[in-house]
């Protein structure tokens, strides 16, 4: 069986090349309209911060997404010890093969779970996914990897739900023209 570590590493990679790659390059797409003649620093940074803000929330989003799974796989194992070895500093071979076995049944359901943590990751992620469909051809976003759909927050100003942080925004924190939509069009 694959590790755990192989896994997370396979899904990241998915993520990254999938959903946070396109929506970061149409964040720096649209940061390169800030760049008018004619502007001041502070209006071009500004609109540098907004246009790249959905691109910075979407990697903090997933980051903590994947902190959270390693957290419980932490606590899982601690309580495999605390419950096999209880307050004893020293452990015997029969203990050590009890903590082994059921740490692994820890990775195991950390892995089990992660199909479900990409659907969810990806229906968190559509709304901030540039518009043009070619980003999405082939991805988690066209269907095919991705099965029953997980709700979506009703609107990007919603907490993303399992986040594990709470009031955490993809929409923008209250900045007006974060979202992809809103930003600069070029030609």
């Amino acid at each position: 069986m694959e590790s755990l570590q192989a896994e997370v590493n396979r899904c990241t990679e998915k993520i990254e090349d999938e959903l946070l790659g396109p929506i970061q390059g149409y964040g720096y797409k649209n940061a390169s309209a800030c760049f008018a003649p004619g502007a001041n620093r502070r209006s071009k940074q500004a609109c540098v911060e907004r246009a790249l803000h959905p691109a910075n929330q979407a990697s903090e989003y997933v980051q903590q997404e994947f902190n959270n799974i390693s957290e419980r796989v932490n606590r899982c194992a601690q309580t495999c010890y605390d419950d096999i070895v209880g307050f004893g500093s020293s452990q015997t071979d029969e203990q050590k093969a009890k903590i082994e076995e059921c740490t692994n049944a820890c990775m195991f359901k950390a892995k089990a779970a992660l199909p479900d943590l990409m659907r969810r990751i990806s229906e968190n992620l559509k709304p901030l996914l540039p518009p043009a469909s070619e980003f999405t051809r082939g991805t988690l976003l066209e269907g095919g990897s991705a099965a029953a759909p997980v709700p979506a927050p009703a609107g990007l100003g919603a907490a993303i739900p399992g986040a594990g942080m709470s009031g955490m925004n993809l929409g923008g924190g209250g900045l007006p023209g974060a979202m992809p939509g809103n930003l600069p069009k070029l030609g």
